[in-house]
């Protein structure tokens, strides 16, 4: 029993660690790759005057990936946009609740979010891009994907709210890590 427990300690350090790079660099991959279409479209539209039919659509596509990761990345970060001046001002007990409260409603959201995404998944399979052959469930997985690692992320949140306390949002001049 005692090796389950170390194995467990050690495996989900490093599986986050792997999971959060893949993430980072899966979403500089992307914006470097609209960059470069986008910059590749520009040249041949005005320039050679024969613009590449497909690039608007797959840039639009790969945008949808790259707000899903930037939704992992801002989660993981806990730096969304918040107002806690109410927040704040409640005693620690409350703010504890308040905050636990948040995690569960996020959790909810995304639980529905990975249930309605893999029906969305199912129906994306019946399509595919206009101006080039891809299947529609290929852009459409992302959304299960990255709620259920937002699902991982909020829980996490929830037990340190009641392990460690409730998180201090008091302004830290942009510095939030």
């Amino acid at each position: 029993m005692q090796e389950r427990g170390f194995f467990l300690g050690s495996l989900v350090p490093g599986v986050k660690k792997v999971t959060e790079k893949a993430i980072d660099w899966l979403a500089v991959i992307l914006l470097l790759g609209i960059f470069i279409l986008g910059i590749a479209q520009v040249f041949w539209r005005w320039i050679l005057r024969n613009p590449i039919v497909w690039s608007e659509e797959l840039i639009q596509l790969t945008y949808v990936w790259i707000c899903y990761l930037g939704w992992c990345i801002a989660e993981r970060k806990d730096s969304h946009i918040r107002i806690t001046a109410v927040l704040n001002a409640l005693p620690k007990g409350a703010q504890k609740w308040l905050q636990a409260f948040n995690h569960v409603l996020c959790i909810v959201f995304s639980v529905l979010m990975v249930y309605y995404g893999i029906k969305l998944v199912g129906v994306g399979a019946k399509r595919t891009a206009v101006s080039f052959a891809m299947n529609y469930a290929v852009v459409y997985t992302m959304g299960p994907i990255c709620n259920f690692i937002i699902i991982c992320y909020e829980i996490a949140g929830l037990i340190e709210c009641f392990t460690v306390g409730p998180r201090d949002y008091r302004d830290k001049g942009g510095d939030e890590e």
